[in-house]
Formats: C-alpha cells, sequence, structure tokens
C-alpha cells in the first residue's frame, strides 16, 4: 500500500507522516507538498533517523519504510492527479477550503481520501460526493484529525451506550506553558483559526441547525489539571455538521462545538477580529487596496518563531446525554493530551496528527470496509482506535452519571 500525505511538510502533515513512519504498517509513504524543498528536507532527516529508506527496492534490517518527496500543487488539478495516481490513500492534511477540489482529484486518481476537516459548510459540500466515492468502490472520511475526528468516535462511543440521544457537547480546553516573545503564534493555520473567529458557528438546537454569532456562546469549563478553568466559545465547526446525521434514529435534538484556547490567544484574536484582521476582503485605502488577513499573515511571518521545546496540553471532552432502560445518563468521553517531548510537536498537532494515521492503516489492513463518503463516527472501529491512541500515550477516559428515576 502506498500512503501520500498532501501537505505533510506542514505542522501537521509532519506529525502525519512521523506516525507512519513509527507505527504504521505500510511500506511506502510520499510527502507531498508545494514547498518541495521542505519535504525533501523531511525525507532526509528521517531517513538519518533509521526511520525510512530512500532508494527504491530493498528491505532495511529493520523494515523500514520507503519514503519520498513530491512536488504537489494542491490547486492544479491535473498536477495534484499524477502526484496521486499510483497511490492507495491520500491523506489531505492542506487548508479545508481546498477539501473538496482533493476529493475529486482522488476520485480520478482512483484512492482512498481522508481528511482533518471541513468546518461545517465545506464539510456538508463533501457529503455530497457520496454516491460518486461508493460507485468507485472508494472511502473518503471527512474530519479525522482531533476535533473533529476523535471528538466524533467520542461521541459515538457514548452514543452506542444509549438507547436514545438528546444532546451531544464537545469542547476541547487548552494552555500553553511556553512563555514567548513573540505576540501571536498560531496553534494552527492561520487562516482556520480566524475563520473559527470569524464566521458564524453552527449549532443543532431542537433537532435544527442554526447560526449563531461569532465568538458567542461563551461558558465557563473545569477541565483536568493541568488544563483546569478556562473559557470556551461556540465554533464552527465539522462535527455539528455529521453528528445530527449520524444519531437522527436515536432522536438526537443538540450538537454544539466549543473550543477554549489559552486566555492571552483568545483575547489575543479577539482583539484582531475587533480590529478588522479577520476580514478577507480587500479594503481601499489611501496607500492602495489591502487583505487585513493576509497583510497580518505576512507580519506574524515576519517574526522569527522562538526555538523552544513545546510545552502545552489539552483537554477533549464529549458530553453525551440520553437514555438507557428509560433512566436518563449522561456518558462523559475525555482525554488529556500533552506535548511530545521525543517528536517536540504541541498536543494539538499531536491528537490532530496520530488520527488520520491511525485510520488510514486501518483501511489499508481492510479493516475498515465501509465504502463512499463517510464521518469518522459512521465508520471507524472505537474501542481498536482507543487501543492505538493508548499507543501514542493518549489515553480515554469514561464517567458515567445515571439518573435512577424516569
Amino acid at each position: 500500500m502506498k500512503i501520500v500525505v498532501l501537505g505533510g511538510a506542514g505542522a501537521m502533515g509532519q506529525v502525519i507522516v512521523r506516525d507512519l513512519l513509527e507505527f504504521g504498517h505500510e511500506k511506502e509513504v510520499t510527502i507531498a507538498d508545494f514547498n518541495i524543498k521542505k519535504a525533501e528536507a523531511m525525507v532526509e532527516a528521517l531517513s538519518k533517523k533509521g526511520l525510512a529508506l530512500t532508494a527504491v527496492g530493498g528491505a532495511s534490517k529493520d523494515g523500514a519504510h520507503k519514503l519520498t518527496a513530491a512536488y504537489a500543487d494542491i490547486t492544479n488539478k491535473s498536477q495534484l492527479v499524477s502526484v496521486l495516481q499510483g497511490s492507495d490513500i491520500v491523506i489531505n492534511s492542506g487548508p479545508y477550503i481546498f477539501n473538496v477540489a482533493v476529493m475529486e482529484a482522488a476520485l480520478e486518481a482512483g484512492c482512498h481520501y481522508i481528511d482533518l476537516g471541513g468546518l461545517f459548510h465545506t464539510t456538508r459540500k463533501q457529503l455530497e460526493l457520496h454516491e460518486r466515492f461508493l460507485q468507485k468502490g472508494l472511502l473518503a472520511i471527512l474530519g479525522m484529525g482531533a476535533a473533529p475526528g476523535m471528538t466524533n468516535i467520542m461521541a459515538a462511543a457514548g452514543a452506542d451506550q444509549l438507547d436514545s440521544v438528546e444532546s451531544i457537547d464537545i469542547a476541547v480546553g487548552c494552555i500553553d506553558f511556553v512563555k514567548t516573545a513573540h505576540p501571536l503564534l498560531p496553534p494552527y493555520a492561520l487562516d482556520t483559526l480566524l475563520d473559527e473567529y470569524t464566521l458564524e458557528p453552527m449549532v443543532f438546537q431542537d433537532g435544527k441547525f442554526e447560526a449563531r454569532k461569532p465568538m458567542s456562546g461563551e461558558i465557563e469549563l473545569d477541565l483536568p489539571a493541568p488544563v483546569g478553568k478556562c473559557s470556551a466559545i461556540l465554533t464552527l465547526h465539522s462535527e455539528v455538521a455529521t453528528l445530527p446525521l449520524s444519531y437522527k434514529t436515536k432522536g438526537v435534538r443538540s450538537v454544539t462545538f466549543r473550543l477554549g484556547l489559552p486566555e492571552e490567544l483568545h483575547k489575543a484574536l479577539k482583539f484582531l477580529v475587533d480590529l478588522g484582521f479577520g476580514t478577507t476582503e480587500a479594503l481601499p485605502s489611501e496607500l492602495g487596496s489591502a487583505n487585513p488577513r493576509k497583510v497580518l499573515g505576512h507580519l506574524i511571518n515576519r517574526i522569527e518563531t522562538p526555538d523552544s521545546d513545546p510545552n502545552d496540553s489539552e483537554v477533549v471532552r464529549v458530553d453525551i446525554v440520553g437514555k438507557k432502560a428509560g433512566h436518563k445518563k449522561l456518558v462523559r468521553m475525555e482525554t488529556t493530551v500533552l506535548a511530545h517531548k521525543e517528536w517536540k510537536v504541541s498536543c494539538g498537532a499531536l491528537d490532530t496528527g496520530v488520527p488520520p494515521s491511525i485510520v488510514a492503516n486501518m483501511v489499508a489492513r481492510g479493516l475498515i470496509k465501509e465504502r463512499g463518503v463517510l464521518a469518522p463516527e459512521q465508520c471507524v472501529p472505537i474501542q481498536p482506535f482507543f487501543d492505538e491512541l493508548s499507543k501514542r500515550d493518549i489515553f480515554m477516559r469514561q464517567i458515567t452519571e445515571e439518573f435512577l428515576s424516569h
């Protein structure tokens, strides 16, 4: 089996590649990226660590994977199809706005598809490709990172224990112990982060999809150490697009997603968004027109990123409320994720990059046989997935409360 990691030289892509090499069963991985020099440097560095072979053919004594680099232009369909040709699975870790385009390329190249999420509206468009993937005998799993992804399977674990489901509430709370002089270090893609703060979050309320105001719905979370208490706001997320559909037959009436970033980062983002730096349209001025978001990104990139090891943590919590044998029941699925000291990656990069690697291997080994365009909760085997997470020191907890009155 051959797995292509699109955007493999990026922050999340690097974790996916590393996990495939250290835990995967497949023997051929391609880092496909627009920045070919960075991709080639990754191949060289990972090969020096003894994790990969760069030469075609031959088997190393430790069974290292064959690792190659390839130039990929996500905006050029014919070029992208040529990169994917002959591969079995593409893991798309590029910007979510290109998800549909990459799915079209995967259909033409004839390979399975996995991505990290589409912020609700893109996910809804992707679901429309279900019949085409089904007809070609291919599988596309939408939103298989941490949130969405891990959260969807946590929701499935709770829902499977209930006869009926009333609500699913998801929250992610974060803390960062690294002190830096850098004014703003985005924990993931700046565009995605700003979209979460500027676009109207969608909720599923009383059986209907509804939009809310950006940065609204703030609540206080009391999470396990080291995160502790944090504020979380409603943000636009893919879980809200799929979970109401997946659990419609169980009667689900409410689904929400909230994000609680570290307080200083949250305040900085809110300040910049209030000033207008989340805007994507060019604004005219006496100095000419400019796209505020692109200007912000350029200014951030001008500042050298401090060379320090990550030291952060996040708690991912999913509360599923419903009924079992006529009694109301709350199933809370929760995990605490820490930065990976050896890989030197943040908690967010770790729990975003590990799940698609796990699931790609499940597809490659035939553990997931479904076809079409599906959400993680519809096709990923729950306990085997949790077992794989535990091998990466990501452990799932379950807390159950049952109300004995009807």
